[in-house]
């Protein structure tokens, strides 16, 4: 896929190396939430549920999550029903805000769709990131509805497509 600059993006399973690359990154202001707390083991991407997005240079430039991994806990019950597969992902901070948001949405869904046979796939998505959810809806994902987070107490909506 290509952004704005005509960058060239790869997908490859997730290692050791760049999953300690990405628990490194830190957003600004209030997306310092995404970051990860230091310390905070990286098993969750070493399941094998896990991708990096790789540009053409070889440098990591996003991540992608599947399956249970991808949900936040949630104070509602049964917020999440069986049948689409969840996708969580991340962009490098750098790259935030410069157009290759929806090339690399849709570079994780073509990803969902013929490699790991998802006819559905499902997202959930902080709900003060309008930017973020700009995206998705331009990708297609429909607002299921509002969860609260379990920890946080923070509003996230589930999106589906």
């Amino acid at each position: 896929m290509r952004g704005r600059k005509g960058r060239i993006f790869g997908i490859v399973p997730m290692t050791g190396e760049l999953a300690a690359k990405i628990t490194a990154w830190e957003y600004p202001g209030e997306y310092a939430v995404y970051n990860w707390d230091e310390g905070s083991p990286v098993d969750e991407l070493l399941d094998g549920s896990s991708y990096a997005l790789l540009n053409s240079a070889r440098e990591l430039a996003g991540f992608y999550q599947f399956g249970a991994g991808a949900r936040i806990p949630t104070v509602e019950e049964g917020a999440y029903s069986d049948g689409p597969l969840d996708i969580g992902l991340g962009l490098r901070p750098d790259l935030c805000g410069l157009g290759f948001g929806k090339p690399f949405v849709q570079c994780g869904i073509k990803l969902a769709r013929e490699e790991l046979g998802a006819c559905a796939v499902r997202l959930t998505v902080a709900g003060f990131n309008i930017r973020a959810r700009r995206v998705y809806e331009r990708c297609g994902f429909k607002t299921v509805g509002p969860v609260t987070h379990k920890v946080s107490n923070a509003q996230f909506f589930i999106m589906l497509l």
